[in-house]
């Protein structure tokens, strides 16, 4: 009877281990502060900018540059998001619409639009709870190739569309 006790007693603290093990790795990706904390292992940071209405708003520092994250859809605490944008803007300098329109029929995932003088790209997300911060990282890696991108087409319109 004590070796049955000790079994089942054995068998719910691996399952409460286990359980507890899955809810540390799964990070609440839909809380700003989850991105901020893994822009801060990619050495780069995450500065509030604002809150209002559902959305939260952080500007993104990194050694290559800035840009924006948004979080939207957010609950009165500014946490519970539904999606993640990310942007950034250059002057349009030689971009025209039509090189934003080639641009963005070879890329399904960075959408750039023109903006008076300015140049925007666009990358974002659906969060869910199932994601981890390592998910998260994931998305911010596809931004940066977003990022990496609309520079090639920023600097040289012709020879970055010429490219195959």
């Amino acid at each position: 009877m004590a070796r049955h006790h000790f079994a089942k007693t054995l068998a719910i603290g691996l399952t409460m281990a286990l359980a507890a093990g899955a809810a540390q790795a799964q990070a609440p990706t839909r809380d700003p502060s989850t991105l901020i904390a893994v822009l801060a292992g990619m050495d780069a940071r995450g500065e509030m900018e604002g809150r209002e209405g559902g959305q939260v708003r952080l500007n993104v520092v990194t050694p290559g540059g800035i840009f924006g994250a948004e979080f939207i859809g957010c609950d009165e605490a500014g946490r519970a998001c539904r999606a993640l944008g990310f942007s950034a803007s250059v002057a349009k300098r030689t971009l025209t619409l039509d090189h934003l329109n080639t641009f963005n029929s070879r890329d399904i995932l960075c959408r750039a639009v023109m903006r008076g003088e300015q140049a925007d790209i666009r990358y974002g997300l659906l969060l869910a709870d199932s994601q981890t911060e390592g998910d998260l990282r994931d998305q911010v890696a596809v931004w940066q190739r977003c990022l990496g991108a609309f520079a090639g087409l920023a600097n040289d319109p012709e020879g970055f569309l010429g490219a195959p």
